[in-house]
């Protein structure tokens, strides 16, 4: 799978944590603010996009820009999802995403469906947080992560043959819909990794750290 690295304008927390998490060959894209992240990691990005109405510094003449006006229908997380599938990759990392206002965090989870929805598998990441989300007939397995809380939520109105398997509260075939929020709050068995999987509808996965 090719990789790729997206830095939005949120809040990154740890980032030594954050660097560890980027491999040598994944391509890197800085979401406007993003770029403020990059250089606390001391790294150059390969992409640099957005309407920069949250960075106004220096951009290293290494770094590729493309630049959007403030007035437009994508937000710069999406136009980078955007930018990254056009490119050819599958695998999208998605880091500096949330803290801060509350829409822009909603906004980066719409997001990371959308590009879910589009073939990528794709995973928010931080350091007490990781989210991602299944489609119409896909399965996931979520390593067991000792203090960490489990929760599934229906991103459409209904999610049919939704199973959760090696968690203390399962389900078999069962629907669950957007407007309960009957997946929160689950919790790993000692030593199992949890099976999750849907046959319609798209599911959010969410590990939060207790």
């Amino acid at each position: 799978m090719k990789r790729c690295v997206i830095l939005g304008g949120g809040e990154l927390g740890d980032w030594r944590y954050a660097r560890k998490l980027i491999h040598s060959d994944d391509f890197i894209i800085a979401a406007d603010g993003g770029y403020s992240h990059c250089t606390s990691m001391g790294i150059i990005p390969h992409l640099a996009m957005g309407d920069f109405d949250s960075y106004r510094g220096d951009i290293s003449k290494e770094c590729e820009i493309l630049r959007f006006p403030k007035e437009k229908d994508d937000t710069d997380t999406m136009l980078a999802i955007k930018e990254a599938l056009s490119r050819g990759y599958d695998e999208l990392v998605l880091m500096g995403m949330m803290g801060g206002r509350m829409d822009h965090s909603y906004a980066n989870i719409q997001a990371l469906v959308y590009a879910v929805s589009h073939g990528a598998q794709t995973s928010l990441v931080e350091k007490n947080l990781w989210i991602t989300a299944i489609t119409s007939g896909q399965s996931l397995t979520v390593p067991c992560q000792e203090r960490f809380i489990l929760s599934v939520f229906a991103h459409t109105d209904r999610c049919t043959g939704v199973t959760l398997e090696n968690l203390k509260y399962t389900l078999t075939d069962a629907v669950v819909t957007n407007g309960i929020p009957m997946g929160v709050s689950n919790e790993f068995l000692p030593g199992k990794d949890a099976h999750i999987s849907v046959g319609e509808g798209t599911l959010i996965i969410m590990c939060t750290k207790e």
